[in-house]
């Protein structure tokens, strides 16, 4: 790829040789002083790129001095960069620390990150060589003359000849009336399941992303589908959070085949931006970013909203400036502990409203569950957090539990799941009285749909994978299975909401402008239609994507043709 190609593309396939490693436009080292802080030590750059007073605070954020390594993602001035941070042994005079952070900044012509993670081993080597010998800079003067931009023909490496990628290739030009196809793609391109990727690569993290998060992964989903300002708040190491804005920003691109299906006016809307560390030094740039993306003082007149994005912190400072944000996610210190004892993280609206999953969300993460659990017997969980093997479980298990996928133990209590409504436990005693106890064929509809949706994950494992029993192919298949189940979920919501537009402007009948969706539609769009807030983002959805006003109709009970609630 030419340095004047532009492309989204996120997650590529194994690529080790350095010839293809992202050029670089600048490489500094940050070491920490006891009379002024962090200080930019060394550093070489291109002659547009600024450095000081930027990458310092960016490459550190607060609280890292506690942790003994980290690798921090950050965004500044149209780059990528990445950090390799070290907490080496020093003196009694130097506080027994010696702290030393070597980071890239890449070229965004390249995804989300530049492929900038293809460098973290280099950066982490040279951390650790500079923490224990600070004066030796011999190792950057040479990697910088390796990988420095205006050292490759195009500004840029390119991906081998022959590798295959997984990609969100960027939205092509549409006519001026929305396609009626109605083609779904589960993904933009499938990763074979015999190729890895890097071993930094972000995306590796998606399974513990979905352990850490349980059913709140999907109303992490339609928030980022609604392009929401989601902030991350959690404590160092920072890695893995950095890598949860890469994975929610991704699972909640939209593939261009149902993009194609958007009228125009969408283009924005393709994916959420993903800023990843960001700190106080940063809020003057989130303020800018807090006005309306067309200049409207009300969202509510224009489908066009508020720029969105996705970051993470570790300043409580900025969870405390409420209208900077829309969405916050606070991460536990802790979440790896026994099921019995883990905590969930807690989501939260800007003005304090907790945010819960439903229990449509619940069935469809048991279920999830279920399917991974059938992996876990066999491997051990690939941690991307560690170089080292990690034999922890693929997801927590409780070997005492029954898991009945209809029964709410303590892992998903209240405080994480929205409790079962009046109306809805009517409607399941009215269904079991009325059908003499067997199971409502709309229950049974509802979670036949969710097994489709979500497939047989073996179809990521080719023949020779699966007979070889290769823990680190499995993963990637595994990898690959949860990006294509999401991709197909919001294909789906878009395709089934297209249809619904489509039919209402088709109906001679229908003077109204409200695109009507029923009981049977909510569940076809793949939301629970007892649930106020999945009624809710239906709307701001179809506002969003479509400009288009609906009137949700969600469950009920019937009687001789009255309703009874």
């Amino acid at each position: 790829m030419t340095s004047g190609e532009s492309s989204s593309n996120d997650v590529e396939s194994n690529v080790t040789d350095s010839e293809y490693k992202p050029s670089i436009s600048a490489l500094f080292l940050i070491k920490f002083d006891q009379k002024v802080g962090y200080v930019l030590s060394w550093k070489r750059s291109a002659n547009d790129v600024t450095l000081e007073g930027a990458v310092e605070y960016k490459s550190l954020p607060s609280g890292l001095h506690a942790v003994k390594s980290d690798l921090v993602y950050f965004i500044h001035e149209g780059y990528a960069g990445l950090s390799a941070f070290v907490n080496g042994p020093a003196s009694e005079a130097e506080r027994n620390a010696h702290f030393v952070a070597v980071g890239v900044l890449v070229p965004l012509s390249y995804g989300r990150l530049g492929r900038s993670w293809l460098h973290a081993r280099s950066l982490q080597k040279m951390a650790s060589t500079l923490a224990n010998d600070p004066s030796d800079m011999t190792p950057l003067e040479e990697f910088w003359e390796q990988y420095r931009a205006d050292a490759k023909a195009n500004g840029h490496a390119s991906k081998a000849p022959g590798q295959p990628q997984l990609s969100e290739s960027a939205p092509q030009a549409r006519p001026g009336k929305h396609s009626r196809a109605r083609a779904l793609s589960s993904i933009t391109a499938v990763l074979p399941a015999e190729q890895l990727l890097p071993t930094f690569h972000p995306a590796l993290s998606v399974l513990q992303y979905i352990d850490t998060f349980g059913p709140l992964v999907f109303r992490l989903q339609e928030a980022a589908l609604l392009r929401k300002r989601v902030l991350f708040m959690t404590t160092p190491p920072v890695r893995a959070a950095c890598e949860y804005v890469y994975n929610l920003s991704l699972l909640s691109s939209i593939p261009n085949p149902a993009f194609n299906l958007l009228p125009p006016g969408a283009e924005n809307l393709h994916r959420l931006r993903s800023l990843f560390t960001i700190g106080i030094h940063d809020i003057p740039e989130l303020e800018k970013m807090n006005k309306p993306a067309n200049g409207n003082s009300s969202p509510s007149e224009s489908p066009v909203p508020p720029e969105g994005w996705v970051a993470c912190t570790t300043d409580e400072i900025i969870t405390t400036k409420s209208q900077l944000y829309d969405i916050i996610v606070e991460m536990p210190p802790v979440y790896d502990a026994k099921p019995q004892k883990r905590r969930w993280p807690t989501i939260k609206t800007s003005d304090g409203a907790p945010v819960k999953a439903t229990q449509r969300d619940l069935w469809r993460y048991k279920l999830l569950r279920h399917e991974l659990r059938k992996y876990r017997d066999d491997f051990a969980a690939v941690d991307s957090q560690e170089e080292e093997e990690d034999t922890a479980q693929l997801l927590p298990h409780d070997e005492n539990k029954d898991d009945d996928e209809h029964s709410i133990d303590e892992l998903y209590d209240e405080k994480l799941v929205e409790p079962m409504t009046w109306s809805r436990l009517a409607y399941y005693g009215f269904m079991w009285w009325a059908s003499a106890g067997e199971k409502d064929a709309f229950i049974k509809q509802e979670q036949d749909r969710d097994r489709a949706l979500l497939g047989d994950l073996s179809d990521f494992l080719s023949d020779e994978v699966q007979n070889e029993q290769s823990e680190e192919r499995v993963h990637a298949g595994l990898h690959t299975a949860i990006i294509a189940y999401f991709h197909r979920w919001t294909s789906s919501m878009i395709n089934t909401l297209s249809e619904l537009i489509e039919a209402s402007d088709d109906n001679e009948d229908d003077d109204q402008e409200a695109v009507h969706v029923s009981k049977d539609d909510i569940s076809a769009l793949g939301f629970d239609c007892w649930s106020e807030p999945d009624k809710a983002f239906i709307g701001d959805f179809a506002w969003m994507y479509f400009g288009r006003r609906v009137e949700v109709y969600g469950g009920s009970i019937e009687c001789c043709g009255l309703q009874i609630c």
